[in-house]
């Protein structure tokens, strides 16, 4: 099982090509690049979720007339969960994933892009494809805010069903936030069963420890596990 690459597919989906601010050039190629974000180790411990690597994500498009080269970061987190024993055996399962997404801000010729936008919320989900297959969101369930980084992010809700680890069907709750740190875009998703699933007990708030415990600097540690490179 790849433990890594919860964000993978949403990063190699083309939301890691966005929009702002260009700056730095080398050998006629304009270079921007995204700030890393990863969880403090202190809010990870915390809510038990294990810190499986950062994928680097490089990638050339033209943008206004340039070749532009963006490199974006994916920091991917997961959960052995104790999920009962009738329907998913007597181990814990790594069935709680969270991802977040940080992107370079692109402006040129006066034109502004940012695709982190504009997919809807179930084509993200959809493109988180490693941990949970043949999702399929059913509805809505509101939403709360959270402050981290300085910032007060809206987070959107739903539920719906998966498969899990490609063996499992379970009923699974979806957290999104999309919104802008310091220029940067940021995605953030996490996947994880629902109240029913897990007998009562609520996996958001290891979820929302997770998300208050965000980082986000140029010189931020992160170990890079993958490095992706793609052509438009």
């Amino acid at each position: 099982m790849n433990r890594r690459l919860f964000l993978g597919a949403l990063a190699a989906g083309g939301v890691g090509t966005v929009a702002g601010c260009l700056s730095g050039f080398a050998d006629d190629m304009t270079m921007v690049s995204a700030a890393p974000a990863r969880v403090s180790d202190e809010a990870a411990a915390e809510a038990g979720y294990e810190y499986q690597g950062t994928i680097k994500r490089v990638e050339t498009q033209q943008v206004g007339g340039e070749d532009v080269e963006l490199t974006s970061y994916n920091s991917v987190y997961d959960r052995a969960i104790d999920l009962p024993a009738e329907r998913f055996g007597e181990q814990p399962v790594r069935a709680g994933a969270f991802g977040v997404l940080s992107t370079p801000q692109i402006t040129v010729g006066g034109e502004e892009f940012n695709p982190v936008s504009e997919p809807s919320d179930k084509v993200l989900v959809e493109r988180v494809q490693n941990r949970y297959d043949g999702l399929s969101i059913e509805r809505a369930v509101g939403g709360r805010a959270l402050e981290t980084l300085g910032e007060r992010f809206p987070v959107e809700s739903a539920e719906g069903t998966a498969t899990l680890d490609g063996e499992y069907d379970v009923d699974v709750s979806l957290d999104i936030i999309r919104d802008e740190h310091e220029d940067d875009p940021l995605v953030i998703v996490a996947v994880y069963p629902t109240e029913e699933v897990l007998q009562g007990e609520s996996e958001q708030g290891r979820i929302d420890t997770l998300v208050r415990g965000l980082e986000q600097y140029d010189d931020l540690e992160v170990e890079i596990v993958e490095t992706e490179e793609a052509d438009g």
